[in-house]
């Protein structure tokens, strides 16, 4: 049985091979829930991970390089991590799981911010910092695409 998770990533990322990432996933507890307590505790670490992302692709790229960098628009990978994959807590309910490397046979979807809502959170951070930027991607639905529709996400994208 595999265990649905939610791998916060970057469109770059994408274009190459994904190792050594984190995924957010409920705890085996969550796992269990059924019907809509289960499907809410998986839409909660999909969000988690879409908070993670953010706060990765609004981090000061001028701390590691000197300068400031263009963020990286944000993806969030549904993947379906073989059960035997390490985990730790995260937070209550959930748990980070290390992934060495992601088969993208196990992918089941793709999700990000439309291209206004994107568009917009990049002036807020040029304008006010990440953490309004952070907070308007919070605020915002993620576009769902089928892990058959990477090469025209990635095309559709450059």
């Amino acid at each position: 049985m595999a265990i649905r998770c939610y791998i916060p990533t970057t469109l770059t990322a994408l274009r190459s091979t994904l190792t050594d990432v984190r995924a957010v996933a409920p705890d085996a507890q969550g796992r269990r829930l059924r019907g809509e307590e289960f499907e809410s505790a998986e839409f909660d670490a999909m969000c988690i991970a879409a908070a993670l992302a953010a706060n990765a692709v609004f981090a000061p790229a001028e701390a590691e390089t000197g300068t400031e960098a263009a963020p990286e628009r944000r993806v969030i990978v549904a993947y379906d991590a073989p059960e035997s994959s390490p985990a730790a807590p995260l937070a209550e309910g959930f748990e980070l799981i290390t992934l060495a490397d992601v088969d993208m046979v196990r992918v089941a979807s793709f999700h990000l911010d439309e291209d206004a809502v994107w568009d917009e959170a990049v002036q807020l951070a040029e304008d006010t910092g990440s953490s309004a930027a952070e907070d308007h991607l919070g605020a915002s639905d993620l576009l769902w695409y089928d892990s058959s529709e990477l090469e025209q996400l990635l095309g559709d994208q450059a």
